[in-house]
């Protein structure tokens, strides 16, 4: 299932206009998007000082990326600069003449922390959206697509840095009327050809569009259309007692079967709801046919997707039956890209192009 995008949803702060070359910066820019001269805020005070002290009683303020760092720390959490290696020059001194390569804007360097990040300042070349481009003539180190309801693209975001942050408040792509994003969701690291996807403790996850089986764990949250399920291995005390008896009689009921796990239908209140204990080798889920069938969710195949169990080494595997609209796992820690990996956050989902596959 796939939803329209939302966009990028800042806006601009005004203006000001570097003493150095003239240019015209937006006020939150610590400095010159064209010569790369430093610039002071509204008021008229410098940047920070690299690697001094944050106010506040906060941590240290990084040289590289001036993102507060945690108290009694040695290295920045966000660049991974080491405090001891900061420059003797202060920011507020003009920096040296830099290369093409490096005289981009600061703020397209740099990862900022969540309590650090000014609202985003409007390309010229996009229309007033923040993060990256998108226009479509330019691959850089990749692109991540939307993709819309119907199955078709949407808007094209082009990837020219390493670090490319998703959320609903701060990175580079700020998709603000997505209530189901974290404030900073994902974070997207470019390595060689291909690209690496970080969940940043988020609330909701990120999930992966499965190409191929996947082996369950428990805990593992699954998408099928609009049905978040969690799989869960039941616990000792939970399988099956064998037949009861009461004063010496049998207790009658439904035959007893050998569940070792279940799929549990997680809802928005954030709680578990209805329950279906996994018994057979092969469990289908679909829309109209299958052992766990959702007639309401029109974004469900009719046979969508399957769980398998192979008894002895107890191993569950998830695959896709060649749904329409796939079947996504939520991953933990990062996760390898690929050219055509598609995954969502919140409502969105985005496909990845590798930069050298076009």
């Amino acid at each position: 299932m796939a939803t329209p995008p939302t966009g990028l949803s800042r806006s601009s702060q005004g203006e000001s206009v570097c003493p150095r070359c003239g240019s015209t910066n937006a006020t939150h820019m610590r400095f010159c998007n064209n010569c790369g001269y430093s610039l002071k805020d509204a008021s008229g005070s410098p940047a920070p000082e690299a690697s001094e002290p944050a106010p506040s009683g906060k941590g240290t303020v990084c040289w590289r990326c001036y993102g507060v760092g945690d108290p009694g720390a040695d290295f920045c959490k966000f660049c991974g600069a080491r405090y001891a290696d900061a420059p003797a020059s202060a920011p507020g001194a003009a920096p040296a003449k830099s290369s093409p390569a490096t005289s981009r804007s600061r703020d397209e360097e740099i990862i900022r922390p969540p309590s650090e990040l000014p609202p985003a300042a409007p390309s010229t070349s996009t229309g007033g959206s923040s993060g990256p481009s998108s226009a479509s003539g330019s691959t850089g180190r990749g692109a991540l697509v939307s993709i819309l309801k119907d199955g078709t693209d949407g808007r094209r975001f082009t990837i020219s840095d390493e670090h490319t942050d998703i959320g609903r408040e701060e990175g580079q792509i700020v998709l603000g009327d997505d209530p189901y994003l974290s404030p900073r969701h994902a974070r997207l690291t470019t390595r060689g050809s291909g690209a690496v996807l970080r969940d940043l403790d988020s609330v909701n996850g990120v999930y992966i569009r499965l190409r191929e089986p996947a082996d369950l764990a428990s805990g593992d949250m699954i998408l099928l259309g609009q049905q978040v399920l969690r799989f869960e291995l039941l616990a000792e005390a939970e399988l099956p007692l064998g037949p009861a008896t009461q004063h010496g009689v049998m207790v009658f009921g439904t035959p007893e079967v050998q569940r070792i796990a279940r799929l549990v239908q997680y809802t928005t209140e954030g709680v578990g709801r209805d329950v279906h204990y996994l018994y057979r080798d092969e469990t289908v889920i679909g829309r109209e046919q299958g052992d766990l069938v959702f007639t309401d969710d029109p974004f469900m195949s009719r046979r969508h997707a399957a769980v398998t169990i192979d008894r002895a080494s107890r191993r569950f595997v998830l695959r896709d039956l060649g749904s329409s609209n796939g079947t996504a796992l939520r991953f933990r820690g990062e996760r390898q890209l690929s050219h055509g990996d598609q995954f969502r956050v919140g409502r969105h989902l985005f496909r990845y192009e590798g930069g050298d596959a076009r």
